[in-house]
Protein backbone atom coordinates (compact mmCIF):
# COMPACT_ATOMS: atom_id res chain seq x y z
CA UNK A 1 0.00 0.00 0.00
CA UNK A 2 1.42 3.40 -1.00
CA UNK A 3 2.14 6.22 1.44
CA UNK A 4 -0.60 8.29 -0.17
CA UNK A 5 -3.09 5.48 0.27
CA UNK A 6 -1.98 5.02 3.89
CA UNK A 7 -2.57 8.70 4.56
CA UNK A 8 -5.96 8.51 2.83
CA UNK A 9 -6.83 5.54 5.03
CA UNK A 10 -5.87 7.48 8.16
CA UNK A 11 -8.04 10.35 6.98
CA UNK A 12 -10.96 8.01 6.46
CA UNK A 13 -10.41 6.52 9.92
CA UNK A 14 -10.69 10.00 11.34
CA UNK A 15 -14.08 10.34 9.64
CA UNK A 16 -15.53 7.09 11.00
CA UNK A 17 -18.69 7.68 12.97
CA UNK A 18 -19.31 11.07 11.42
CA UNK A 19 -22.23 9.76 9.35
CA UNK A 20 -24.10 11.41 6.53
CA UNK A 21 -24.64 15.14 6.26
CA UNK A 22 -28.21 15.23 7.55
CA UNK A 23 -30.28 17.96 9.09
CA UNK A 24 -30.70 17.57 12.83
CA UNK A 25 -34.29 17.13 13.97
CA UNK A 26 -34.52 17.56 17.77
CA UNK A 27 -38.32 18.15 17.90
CA UNK A 28 -39.93 14.77 18.56
CA UNK A 29 -43.05 13.21 20.02
CA UNK A 30 -41.69 11.00 22.77
CA UNK A 31 -45.02 9.22 23.20
CA UNK A 32 -44.55 7.77 19.73
CA UNK A 33 -41.32 5.96 20.59
CA UNK A 34 -41.86 4.76 24.16
CA UNK A 35 -44.67 3.86 26.54
CA UNK A 36 -45.59 6.46 29.17
CA UNK A 37 -43.78 6.49 32.47
CA UNK A 38 -40.34 5.30 31.30
CA UNK A 39 -37.28 7.05 32.73
CA UNK A 40 -34.39 8.76 30.98
CA UNK A 41 -32.23 5.64 30.95
CA UNK A 42 -34.76 3.91 28.69
CA UNK A 43 -34.39 6.63 26.07
CA UNK A 44 -30.60 6.62 26.48
CA UNK A 45 -30.58 2.91 25.70
CA UNK A 46 -32.75 3.51 22.65
CA UNK A 47 -30.49 6.31 21.49
CA UNK A 48 -27.38 4.20 21.88
CA UNK A 49 -28.98 1.40 19.85
CA UNK A 50 -29.94 3.82 17.07
CA UNK A 51 -26.45 5.32 17.11
CA UNK A 52 -24.87 1.88 16.77
CA UNK A 53 -26.96 1.44 13.61
CA UNK A 54 -25.78 4.83 12.28
CA UNK A 55 -29.34 6.12 12.56
CA UNK A 56 -28.28 9.44 14.01
CA UNK A 57 -31.59 11.23 13.52
CA UNK A 58 -33.45 8.65 15.60
CA UNK A 59 -30.63 8.67 18.15
CA UNK A 60 -31.04 12.43 18.53
CA UNK A 61 -34.78 11.95 18.97
CA UNK A 62 -34.27 9.39 21.72
CA UNK A 63 -31.68 11.49 23.55
CA UNK A 64 -34.00 14.49 23.31
CA UNK A 65 -36.72 12.43 24.97
CA UNK A 66 -34.27 11.50 27.73
CA UNK A 67 -33.67 15.20 28.32
CA UNK A 68 -37.38 15.95 28.35
CA UNK A 69 -37.69 13.30 31.05
CA UNK A 70 -34.65 14.58 32.98
CA UNK A 71 -33.49 18.03 31.78
CA UNK A 72 -30.43 18.00 34.05
CA UNK A 73 -29.00 14.65 32.92
CA UNK A 74 -25.58 15.77 31.66
CA UNK A 75 -24.54 12.47 29.96
CA UNK A 76 -27.62 12.69 27.72
CA UNK A 77 -26.37 16.04 26.44
CA UNK A 78 -22.99 14.45 25.67
CA UNK A 79 -24.63 11.59 23.79
CA UNK A 80 -26.89 13.90 21.82
CA UNK A 81 -23.97 16.19 21.10
CA UNK A 82 -22.02 13.26 19.69
CA UNK A 83 -24.99 12.35 17.47
CA UNK A 84 -25.23 15.95 16.29
CA UNK A 85 -21.50 15.88 15.53
CA UNK A 86 -22.00 12.71 13.50
CA UNK A 87 -24.42 14.71 11.35
CA UNK A 88 -21.92 17.56 11.13
CA UNK A 89 -24.35 19.76 13.04
CA UNK A 90 -21.48 21.48 14.84
CA UNK A 91 -23.36 24.37 16.51
CA UNK A 92 -25.90 21.98 18.04
CA UNK A 93 -23.15 19.59 19.15
CA UNK A 94 -21.16 22.38 20.76
CA UNK A 95 -24.24 23.71 22.55
CA UNK A 96 -24.94 20.26 23.99
CA UNK A 97 -21.35 19.73 25.15
CA UNK A 98 -21.33 23.16 26.76
CA UNK A 99 -24.63 22.48 28.51
CA UNK A 100 -23.33 19.14 29.79
CA UNK A 101 -20.35 20.92 31.35
CA UNK A 102 -22.59 23.56 32.89
CA UNK A 103 -24.41 20.72 34.63
CA UNK A 104 -21.29 18.69 35.47
CA UNK A 105 -17.96 20.47 35.12
CA UNK A 106 -16.06 17.22 35.80
CA UNK A 107 -17.70 15.19 33.01
CA UNK A 108 -14.69 13.78 31.15
CA UNK A 109 -16.63 12.59 28.11
CA UNK A 110 -17.88 16.12 27.46
CA UNK A 111 -14.34 17.51 27.39
CA UNK A 112 -13.10 14.67 25.21
CA UNK A 113 -15.94 14.90 22.70
CA UNK A 114 -15.81 18.69 22.58
CA UNK A 115 -12.08 18.39 21.95
CA UNK A 116 -12.79 16.09 19.01
CA UNK A 117 -15.27 18.64 17.65
CA UNK A 118 -12.74 21.46 18.01
CA UNK A 119 -10.10 19.32 16.28
CA UNK A 120 -12.38 18.67 13.31
CA UNK A 121 -12.92 22.43 13.08
CA UNK A 122 -9.17 23.12 13.18
CA UNK A 123 -9.39 24.84 16.57
CA UNK A 124 -6.32 23.05 17.87
CA UNK A 125 -5.65 25.25 20.89
CA UNK A 126 -9.16 24.73 22.25
CA UNK A 127 -8.94 21.02 21.49
CA UNK A 128 -5.66 20.58 23.37
CA UNK A 129 -7.10 22.50 26.32
CA UNK A 130 -10.11 20.17 26.48
CA UNK A 131 -8.06 16.98 26.15
CA UNK A 132 -5.68 18.25 28.84
CA UNK A 133 -8.56 18.83 31.24
CA UNK A 134 -9.90 15.35 30.45
CA UNK A 135 -6.48 13.88 31.29
CA UNK A 136 -6.26 15.89 34.51
CA UNK A 137 -9.66 14.56 35.58
CA UNK A 138 -8.92 11.00 34.44
CA UNK A 139 -5.16 10.32 34.14
CA UNK A 140 -5.82 6.82 32.79
CA UNK A 141 -7.95 8.03 29.88
CA UNK A 142 -6.17 6.52 26.90
CA UNK A 143 -8.57 8.11 24.40
CA UNK A 144 -7.79 11.62 25.64
CA UNK A 145 -4.04 10.99 25.36
CA UNK A 146 -4.49 9.59 21.85
CA UNK A 147 -6.64 12.53 20.80
CA UNK A 148 -4.24 15.11 22.19
CA UNK A 149 -1.42 13.31 20.39
CA UNK A 150 -3.34 13.58 17.12
CA UNK A 151 -3.68 17.34 17.56
CA UNK A 152 0.04 17.66 18.29
CA UNK A 153 0.74 15.65 15.13
CA UNK A 154 -1.57 17.89 13.08
CA UNK A 155 0.47 20.84 14.34
CA UNK A 156 3.69 18.93 13.44
CA UNK A 157 4.76 18.82 17.06
CA UNK A 158 5.85 15.23 16.57
CA UNK A 159 7.77 14.80 19.84
CA UNK A 160 4.70 15.78 21.86
CA UNK A 161 2.52 13.60 19.66
CA UNK A 162 4.82 10.61 20.17
CA UNK A 163 4.77 11.05 23.95
CA UNK A 164 0.98 11.23 24.15
CA UNK A 165 0.31 8.34 21.78
CA UNK A 166 2.83 6.10 23.52
CA UNK A 167 1.22 6.98 26.84
CA UNK A 168 -2.17 5.95 25.44
CA UNK A 169 -0.70 2.59 24.41
CA UNK A 170 0.97 2.14 27.81
CA UNK A 171 -2.34 2.80 29.57
CA UNK A 172 -4.34 0.40 27.40
CA UNK A 173 -2.31 -1.80 25.01
CA UNK A 174 -5.52 -3.38 23.71
CA UNK A 175 -7.00 -0.02 22.66
CA UNK A 176 -6.65 -0.10 18.87
CA UNK A 177 -6.82 3.60 17.99
CA UNK A 178 -3.40 4.74 19.29
CA UNK A 179 -1.67 1.96 17.36
CA UNK A 180 -3.13 3.39 14.13
CA UNK A 181 -2.17 6.88 15.31
CA UNK A 182 1.40 5.75 15.97
CA UNK A 183 1.63 4.23 12.50
CA UNK A 184 0.41 7.46 10.92
CA UNK A 185 2.90 9.43 13.01
CA UNK A 186 5.79 7.28 11.81
CA UNK A 187 4.65 7.80 8.21
CA UNK A 188 4.65 11.57 8.77
CA UNK A 189 8.14 11.37 10.28
CA UNK A 190 9.31 9.23 7.36
CA UNK A 191 8.05 11.74 4.82
CA UNK A 192 9.70 14.56 6.75
CA UNK A 193 12.98 12.63 6.87
CA UNK A 194 12.93 11.94 3.14
CA UNK A 195 12.19 15.60 2.47
CA UNK A 196 15.25 16.52 4.55
CA UNK A 197 17.34 14.00 2.60
CA UNK A 198 16.28 15.57 -0.69
CA UNK A 199 16.96 19.05 0.66
CA UNK A 200 20.51 18.02 1.54
CA UNK A 201 21.29 15.94 -1.56
CA UNK A 202 19.35 17.95 -4.12
CA UNK A 203 16.23 17.24 -6.13
CA UNK A 204 18.03 14.84 -8.50
CA UNK A 205 19.38 12.62 -5.73
CA UNK A 206 18.25 9.02 -5.77
CA UNK A 207 16.67 8.02 -2.50
CA UNK A 208 18.44 5.03 -0.93
CA UNK A 209 16.23 1.98 -1.27
CA UNK A 210 13.78 3.73 -3.58
CA UNK A 211 10.93 6.19 -3.13
CA UNK A 212 9.04 6.18 0.19
CA UNK A 213 6.24 4.12 -1.36
CA UNK A 214 8.71 1.39 -2.32
CA UNK A 215 10.34 1.45 1.10
CA UNK A 216 6.95 1.06 2.79
CA UNK A 217 6.02 -1.84 0.54
CA UNK A 218 9.40 -3.46 1.09
CA UNK A 219 9.15 -3.11 4.85
CA UNK A 220 5.71 -4.66 4.84
CA UNK A 221 7.07 -7.62 2.91
CA UNK A 222 10.09 -7.88 5.20
CA UNK A 223 7.86 -8.02 8.27
CA UNK A 224 5.85 -10.83 6.69
CA UNK A 225 8.80 -12.91 5.45
CA UNK A 226 11.68 -11.99 7.76
CA UNK A 227 13.78 -10.87 4.77
CA UNK A 228 16.07 -8.05 5.90
CA UNK A 229 17.27 -7.10 2.41
CA UNK A 230 15.08 -3.99 2.30
CA UNK A 231 17.37 -2.40 4.91
CA UNK A 232 20.62 -2.99 3.03
CA UNK A 233 20.44 -0.04 0.59
CA UNK A 234 20.25 2.29 3.59
CA UNK A 235 23.74 1.29 4.80
CA UNK A 236 26.36 4.04 4.49
CA UNK A 237 29.95 2.74 4.26
CA UNK A 238 32.95 5.05 4.69
CA UNK A 239 34.44 6.26 1.40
Amino acid sequence: MSVKRWLLLIGLLGMLGQGALLLAQPDVDCAMIAPPGVDASYFIGQGNAFFAQNDFTQAIAAYTCALETNPDFAPAYVNRGFAFAAQRADPEALADYNRALELDEALVSAYNNRGVLYTNQGNFGLAIADFTVAIALDPDNAAAYNNRGIVHAAERNYDLAMADINEAIAIDPDFAAPHASLGALYIALALESYAMYQAIEGERALLPGGEPDLILGGLQGALETGNFAVWLPLLTPDR
